[in-house]
């Protein structure tokens, strides 16, 4: 998508995102995986669907689950679990953003993007929202606007794992915009 309002790009691209990264894992070599890590998501996935036949009402098993497909690259099932766990509690932002990055990842991302930001209407400091926003904007070429998500995802708190990560991008778009020869455009 274009960036809104005349908004400047930087010449930083999605590849400058991290090696594993879901939203450009699909443009990675098919050797980059290792078997061990394949075998060892599929093995969270039997542990978690045995939890969800034993537990059906459990919301963060389908949570844990939906991740644990979105992983495996099994976004038909992803969404099932995410969907799922909307239904068993209607108000999970955890299940909406998940549901938004299985969308993401299925090329919706105009859908993922209206999602996250309906999540964020509702409540403007979940850090996952914002980061997740910011990975669909960065992936639609909205450089500036991914960097300010990083930024407040950043700012909501920069101990978690979450802040840590979105401060790194946003580091690393500074730095891009440092050393771009294209950096005034």
């Amino acid at each position: 998508g274009e960036a809104a309002g005349g908004e400047a790009r930087n010449d930083v691209s999605a590849t400058a995102l991290p090696s594993g990264h879901p939203s450009i894992s699909a443009d990675e070599p098919e050797d980059v995986g290792d078997g061990a890590q394949v075998a060892e998501t599929e093995s969270t996935v039997e542990r978690l669907e045995a939890r969800r036949d034993e537990q059906p009402g459990d919301v963060r098993v389908l949570l844990d689950l939906g991740e644990a497909y979105f992983m495996a690259e099994r976004l038909d099932e992803a969404e099932q679990a995410y969907s799922q766990a909307l239904e068993t509690e209607p108000g999970s932002t955890a299940a909406r953003v998940g549901l938004a990055m299985v969308w993401h990842a299925q090329g919706k991302s105009g859908r993922a993007e209206e999602a996250l930001r309906a999540v964020l209407e509702e409540h403007p400091d979940d850090q996952d929202a914002h980061y997740s926003l910011a990975i669909v904007l960065f992936s639609n070429g909205e450089i500036d606007a991914a960097k300010e998500e990083w930024q407040t995802a950043a700012a909501i708190d920069p101990k978690t794992v979450t802040g840590r990560r979105s401060q790194s991008f946003v580091d690393l778009l500074d730095d891009g915009e440092s050393s771009s020869p294209h950096s005034s455009d």
